[in-house]
């Protein structure tokens, strides 16, 4: 039997986002310099999302909270993996990333689904 090509799903979420969604960056801080005196310094790598409201039936009861924001992060020309020590930057506007998911059948990430809060 032969393999399910994923890559092509890949390219399919990749286009969608592209079509759909928009741009944006995700926020990287990196730590320089000595322990007892650091020096930070962000990095910006952009990249395209689609951006959604929570569901309100996810609010109640769950660690979702009201004003989250789901995000689908395209891998399309995204030259990291995000990490809940990035932010995401949505128009401009800072939201911390609270929960990550890779949507990764097979071993290839189509696409990260992110939990972000302002």
């Amino acid at each position: 039997m032969e393999a399910f090509d994923y890559g092509k799903t890949r390219a399919t979420a990749e286009r969608l986002i592209a079509k759909f969604g928009q741009k944006g960056s995700l926020r990287r801080i990196n730590n320089s310099g000595p322990d007892y005196d650091p020096v930070q310094a962000s990095d910006d790598f952009p990249c395209s999302f689609v951006d959604l409201d929570q569901s309100q039936a996810h609010v109640a009861d769950t660690l979702i909270q009201r004003g989250d924001r789901m995000v689908y992060l395209s891998t399309e020309g995204l030259s990291i993996t995000p990490t809940l020590a990035d932010k995401m930057l949505i128009g401009g506007v800072e939201h911390a990333i609270v929960d990550i998911q890779p949507l990764s059948p097979g071993g290839t990430v189509v696409f990260w689904q992110l939990q972000v809060r302002r």
